[in-house]
């Protein structure tokens, strides 16, 4: 069926060939998880899973919004993604210093887990999905962190509450120590890398802060980051993490 487009116009007796190549690429990264296991004795253990993607992309090759004079320059992604990769560090510390202290508390163990390929498409979280080290049906929780070093104005932005009826209790409780303006969003479908947990059936939370004009740029540099900010949603994760820990 022919259409007239605005602008367009007739090329008669003009042949033209299109020749389209794929170049395939084939790469081997690596996921990077630690455990951190439930009190001894603990039957058919649950765990609670805590990940951030630790990829980025490289000096821009994919998807990159540099500006006149930034192209090819190295995207060091202090915020995307190495934000939620200290905050799953700080996490993992934390935690293993309170199951020292007290082990009664984990009845459930904690699976920290480093996602590469997320630039990609959740690669490296969804053949963890497909391969996981545990049954996924201990699994009853996944918490995710992406861009979490951006604090403005005391908001901290928490999607996907709605892939639990719980999620919204916990938070309200725990936020009254930690004291933000939550913005709290349900919708469990987010680009990142919960989307290879949610449709297993694993509920799921996703911690943000919010885009900005450094968002996959090459500057966006450590010390753009909010260092205070990034330690106060630590120390709130770390008390709604262990409230699931401790309530089998």
């Amino acid at each position: 069926e022919e259409r007239d487009v605005v602008g367009s116009f007739d090329l008669p007796n003009v042949h033209v060939n299109i020749t389209a190549v794929v170049e395939r690429q084939k790469k081997t990264d690596r996921n990077v998880l630690g455990l951190l296991p439930p009190v001894e004795g603990t039957e058919n253990p649950e765990y609670v899973m805590v990940g951030a993607h630790y990829d980025h992309i490289g000096h821009g090759e994919i998807d990159s919004l540099a500006r006149k004079g930034e192209e090819g320059h190295v995207h060091n992604g202090a915020d995307d993604n190495a934000s939620g990769v200290s905050t799953v560090l700080e996490l993992a510390a934390s935690l293993a210093k309170a199951r020292k202290e007290n082990p009664q508390n984990f009845r459930r163990g904690v699976i920290f887990a480093l996602w590469s390929g997320e630039e990609l498409g959740f690669l490296g979280s969804s053949y963890f999905a497909e391969h996981p080290t545990v049954s996924l049906k201990n699994a009853i929780a996944y918490i995710n962190y992406d861009m979490v070093g951006r604090l403005r104005e005391n908001t901290l932005i928490i999607e996907g509450i709605g892939s639990s009826n719980t999620w919204g209790r916990l938070i309200e409780k725990n936020n009254i120590t930690a004291g933000f303006n939550l913005k709290l969003l349900h919708d469990p479908y987010l680009p990142t890398d919960v989307t290879a947990f949610y449709p297993k059936e694993i509920p799921i939370v996703h911690f943000f802060t919010g885009v900005h004009e450094d968002y996959n740029r090459p500057t966006d540099d450590a010390e753009t980051l909010n260092y205070e900010g990034m330690s106060r949603i630590a120390q709130f994760s770390k008390s709604l993490i262990l409230d699931l820990l401790k309530n089998p």
